[in-house]
């Protein structure tokens, strides 16, 4: 009940779809009320409608995503994929108008693991059926390098810092930003064993300065219109007298600025890249085509952890 289940209903209503009722799992009514309906049970769903449809408006990953698959083994279930930030959605209409920049797009990956998923999430967005989505998160060979000066930008609280030394013990330097204040001490605690890690507490961006910023429980803090003033600055400042080997982007929707914040390195260095491909609409297209025309050398990569809708996909540009 936020602004995912505000998007899906308008963009229902724009189809001449209208909403019948509203149903949370058991434990989450209490009485309240979402977008003019009282939330109810499923149960009650099932006593006022003899023959439903159920269209998801929440987020759930790992296993904790089975109760959409449970769901859809009794009811006809739908879950669009509409993306965290910004506007628009990539469905029928979109993918009728751009087949060329989807062919282009898939051209770039270089297995067939990338290939399926990207086909499998094609296919996901046009028909939000859940059956459609395949997962696999295992990092591309290439992505670890020994010896490694590592930038990860978003580490929240530490855990993707810890995942990466943990695979990659030899690394040389690591640098994590982080610009939530209450989840910047959890990373500092969190990272505190590891050597020569050194944490940030700012934002990232295309250029230095400051940005307003919104601190939301869990990983939805962000860079927003309105929010906390908070330090911002670009890669391309901060590492101007340094060579980087690796960067993990998870900038909830400021990825391509990000970006733009460190061409200077992706054309010195041409740094091996993780960044994620799904906080806006089309990042799964303008994220990767964007990095092809600054090197076109790299080789790309698609990943994506078990999440429902398909959040948490990730692309991989790495040195050939």
């Amino acid at each position: 009940m936020g602004d995912g289940a505000e998007k899906i209903i308008a963009y229902l209503n724009s189809k001449g779809i209208n909403v019948s009722g509203i149903f949370a799992s058991e434990g989450f009514v209490r009485g309240q009320s979402f977008s003019g309906m009282k939330v109810i049970s499923l149960e009650e769903i099932k006593e006022e409608f003899s023959d439903f449809i159920i269209i998801t408006a929440f987020a759930l990953e790992g296993e904790k995503s089975r109760i959409f698959y449970d769901l859809s083994e009794k009811y006809p279930l739908f879950s669009p994929n509409f993306p965290p930030y910004g506007e628009g959605c990539i469905d029928k209409d979109w993918c009728g108008q751009n087949r060329d920049r989807i062919k282009e797009t898939r051209a770039l990956f270089c297995d067939e693991v990338s290939r399926d998923i990207f086909d499998s999430l094609i296919e996901y967005n046009i028909t939000a059926d859940i059956s459609c989505l395949i997962s696999d998160n295992t990092p591309p060979e290439g992505w670890i390098v020994n010896n490694a000066v590592h930038i990860d930008i978003g580490a929240y609280n530490g855990d993707s810092v810890s995942e990466y030394v943990k695979a990659n013990p030899d690394y040389r330097e690591l640098y994590a930003f982080e610009p939530n204040r209450k989840t910047f001490v959890k990373l500092i605690k969190n990272t505190s064993a590891f050597r020569n890690v050194e944490c940030i507490n700012s934002a990232v961006g295309e250029t230095d300065g400051v940005v307003p910023f919104v601190n939301k429980k869990g990983r939805g803090s962000s860079i927003s219109k309105e929010g906390r003033p908070v330090s911002c600055v670009s890669l391309d400042s901060c590492f101007k007298d340094k060579s980087i080997s690796s960067i993990k982007i998870d900038g909830e929707g400021a990825e391509r600025e990000i970006l733009k914040g460190a061409v200077n390195i992706i054309d010195r260095d041409k740094p091996s890249v993780c960044v994620a491909a799904y906080h806006k609409a089309f990042d799964l297209f303008d994220i990767p085509l964007w990095l092809k025309n600054q090197n076109p050398s790299y080789s790309f990569y698609l990943r994506r952890k078990e999440y429902i809708p398909a959040f948490d996909v990730f692309i991989y540009a790495l040195k050939k």
